[in-house]
């Protein structure tokens, strides 16, 4: 078997995939804001979850899709962020289970395991890879990180939730996945409305609370078009 290997130790495997892949453009993380107009805010918190453990954001369905047409991923990079994205959500689990460091360590050699198996499986991808074409560093964190802690979990859950649903190989799980997906992002939106006044005032909060406003017409989509 080949042995795929993250090539530094970074948080969020989804985030450090992404980075390995715009890393072979002469690319970072950081020009996903000007290259592809993912927003600041949604690139600073990937940034930031490199550093710091239990911290999940990922590109959302359109965000992806966006990516993969700008810096023309071909379908080895489609299917290495696929696999990212299935490991991650593994990764985001254990990590509530067992020591974070341990948990990244699986979350990466389950990386291997799936890309593989992707890779074996090309002709039967579906979502995008089908698509043709330590400790926590506090100074870091920004004041939308530290008041709005629970909303961005709640968000990342639910985005990574969406993806698994559009991914899942049985009907029942493409349902229960999108229904994850709303309740998360019902779950974020009820905690952005708990925010103090001026912090709504601040431009992160309107992004994030667009993000899950946006989130939850997806889920709901999703659901209608899976017939519930």
């Amino acid at each position: 078997m080949t042995t795929y290997e993250i090539s530094q130790r970074n948080w969020n495997l989804f985030a450090s995939v992404l980075q390995e892949i715009l890393a072979t453009r002469g690319l970072g993380l950081g020009h996903l804001d000007d290259r592809a107009h993912i927003h600041r805010e949604k690139v600073r918190r990937l940034q930031l979850s490199l550093k710091i453990p239990k911290s999940f954001p990922i590109l959302n369905i359109d965000e992806m899709e966006h990516v993969i047409t700008v810096f023309q991923l071909n379908r080895n990079e489609r299917t290495r962020l696929r696999a990212a994205l299935l490991a991650t959500s593994i990764e985001e689990t254990l990590m509530d289970r067992i020591n974070p460091d341990d948990a990244l360590k699986a979350a990466e050699q389950i990386f291997g395991i799936i890309l593989q198996a992707l890779q074996e499986h090309a002709h039967d991808l579906v979502g995008i890879g089908a698509i043709k074409g330590g400790g926590t560093m506090a100074s870091e964190e920004s004041e939308i990180d530290r008041k709005l802690g629970n909303a961005l979990t709640a968000i990342d859950h639910a985005t990574l939730a969406l993806h698994l649903s559009r991914n899942a190989d049985s009907q029942v799980e493409r349902v229960e996945r999108a229904q994850q997906a709303c309740d998360s992002f019902i779950s974020a939106l009820t905690e952005l409305d708990k925010a103090a006044p001026a912090l709504k005032v601040q431009a992160p909060w309107q992004v994030w609370h667009d993000e899950a406003q946006n989130g939850l017409t997806a889920a709901q989509n999703r659901l209608i078009s899976l017939g519930t």
